[in-house]
């Protein structure tokens, strides 16, 4: 088994991002995960990604671009983000801690 903790100390900054700290989740040599840690006024940055990301709200609120839509996020919320499109995570007033992963092809059987 591997274990990760979140624990704000050992968060490293997002880079391409305003305010935005992370955790990273790897598998072997490669990231897998990342617990993400957005401050007030935070911004992951305008990413496009090839595979798909699942983004699951732990704690705090903020908003998801993908491609053209946009949605606010809250605790407990899921959003499943598009590999090829432009992808775009910030708060405004608030922080927001959330786990982003990596999701298999949906032609992986």
């Amino acid at each position: 088994m591997d274990f990760f903790r979140y624990d704000p100390s050992t968060a490293l900054p997002l880079e391409g991002g305003v305010n935005a700290f992370f955790v990273p989740v790897k598998r072997g040599d490669k990231l897998a995960a990342m617990l993400l840690l957005l401050d007030r006024k935070g911004d992951a940055g305008k990413r496009e990604v090839s595979n798909d990301m699942m983004l699951i709200v732990i704690a705090g609120e903020g908003r998801v671009r993908s491609g053209g839509e946009v949605a606010d996020l809250k605790p407990g919320d899921v959003a499943i983000l598009l590999g090829g499109l432009q992808n775009h995570i910030w708060t405004i007033d608030t922080q927001l801690q959330a786990v982003l992963m990596t999701m298999p092809s949906a032609s992986a059987g």
